[in-house]
C-alpha cells in the first residue's frame, strides 16, 4: 500500500541528463545531412558537379580555410565561444594573406624555399605572440585582433608595394599540382594537419585544458593551468596554420594577391563557427571545422557552376553565419538557465 501511495520517484539525475543530451544529439546531424542535401541539389542541378576534377578542386579549395579555421577554432575553444568576450581571431585572414605575400617576395628575392617558409611562418608566429600577450593583458580580443588585422593588411601592401607578386618555385608548384598517390598535394597536408589538430586537441592534456579554460577560466586558475600560457599559445598556433594557409593559397594562385587575406576573412569564420552544426554537443570543433570547410567550398563551388552572382554567394555566407551564431547564443542561454 504505501508503495502504491508513494509519490513516483523524480528521475535521476543521469535519466534527465540523457534526457536533455538527446535532442542534442538528433540537432548534431542536421549538419550532415545538410551536406548531403547539398551535395544532392547540385550534383542534379550542375551535371558537371560530381566531375572527379571538380571534387578535387572542392576539396583542394577547401584546404586553405580548413587550415585557418582550424586555427580560429582553438583560439575560440580556448577563450570560449562568447565573440565579444571569448576567444576571437579577426587578424586570421589578413595574416593568411601576409605569409602567403612575405614568402612570395622572399621567394622572388632568391632566398629559397625553405628559408623563405622559415620566415614566413616565423613572422606569423610573432603576429600570434603580439595577439595573445594583448589578450592576457585584459584587452578584448575582438579589438585587438581588429587592430592587428588592420595593421598586418598594411604591412602586405608595404612588402607588395600593392601590386601581384606571382611565383614559379618548384615545390609551389608542386603543391598546387602535384599527388601523393593519387591525392593532390594541398589536400595530403591538410589531412595532415587535420589529424594533428584533432589528435592535440581531443586526446591530449593540453586540449582538456584548453577546453577548461574556454568554458571556466576561474575554475581553471583554481585547479592550477596556466590560463595565460594557454591563450597565447592558442594565438600564435592559429597565426602559424593562417601561415600555412596562406602559403597554400599563394601556391594555388601561383602569386600572392595584396588583399586575398580579407576576402577569406568570412569563409575562415563560417568554417569555424559553422562547426557546432556539426557537434553533438553543439560546440566549435575540429573534425566539425575539416566538415564546414567542405561545406563552404561546396556551396562557393555550386553556385558559381550554376552561375550565381559572387555578391549573393556573399549574401548567403553572411546569412549562414547569422543563423550559426543565432543557435549557439540559444544553446548558451538554455545552459545557463
Amino acid at each position: 500500500m504505501t508503495a502504491l501511495s508513494a509519490p513516483p520517484a523524480a528521475p535521476s539525475a543521469a535519466a534527465e541528463s540523457t534526457t536533455k543530451r538527446r535532442p542534442v544529439s538528433r540537432l548534431g546531424l542536421i549538419g550532415y545531412a545538410i551536406v548531403v542535401i547539398e551535395v544532392v541539389v547540385f550534383a542534379v542541378a550542375s551535371p558537371g558537379f560530381l566531375d572527379p576534377a571538380n571534387l578535387a578542386t572542392i576539396l583542394t579549395q577547401s584546404a586553405v580555410y580548413a587550415i585557418a579555421a582550424f586555427g580560429l577554432s582553438i583560439v575560440v575553444v580556448t577563450g570560449g565561444e562568447d565573440v565579444v568576450r571569448g576567444g576571437i581571431d579577426l587578424s586570421i585572414g589578413a595574416v593568411l594573406g601576409f605569409s602567403g605575400a612575405l614568402v612570395a617576395v622572399l621567394l622572388q628575392a632568391e632566398l629559397g624555399l625553405p628559408l623563405a617558409l622559415l620566415i614566413g611562418l616565423g613572422a606569423t608566429a610573432v603576429i600570434g605572440l603580439v595577439n595573445g600577450l594583448v589578450v592576457v593583458a585584459e584587452i578584448r580580443p575582438l579589438l585587438v585582433t581588429l587592430a592587428m588585422m588592420s595593421i598586418v593588411t598594411s604591412l602586405t601592401i608595404v612588402i607588395t608595394n600593392n601590386v601581384k607578386v606571382p611565383v614559379s618555385d618548384a615545390g609551389l608548384v608542386w603543391l598546387r599540382s602535384g599527388h601523393v598517390v593519387g591525392v593532390p598535394a594541398a589536400v595530403v597536408v591538410l589531412l595532415v594537419v587535420f589529424a594533428v589538430a584533432a589528435f592535440a586537441t581531443g586526446r591530449t592534456s593540453w586540449g582538456v585544458k584548453n577546453a577548461a579554460v574556454g568554458q571556466n577560466p576561474t575554475a581553471a586558475r583554481v585547479a592550477g593551468i596556466d590560463v595565460n600560457r594557454h591563450i597565447v599559445v592558442s594565438y600564435v598556433l592559429a597565426a602559424v596554420l593562417a601561415g600555412i594557409a596562406g602559403v597554400l593559397m599563394t601556391s594555388r594562385l601561383s602569386a600572392a594577391l595584396p588583399g586575398i587575406g580579407e576576402q577569406s576573412l568570412i569563409d575562415i569564420l563560417l568554417a569555424t563557427f559553422l562547426s557546432i552544426a556539426f557537434s553533438r554537443r553543439l560546440v566549435v570543433t575540429i573534425t566539425g571545422t575539416l566538415f564546414s570547410a567542405v561545406f563552404v567550398a561546396i556551396l562557393t563551388n555550386g553556385f558559381s557552376q550554376l552561375g550565381v552572382p559572387s555578391q549573393w554567394i556573399g549574401i548567403t555566407k553572411g546569412v549562414l553565419i547569422l543563423l550559426v551564431l543565432a543557435v549557439a547564443a540559444i544553446r548558451e542561454r538554455s545552459v545557463k538557465r
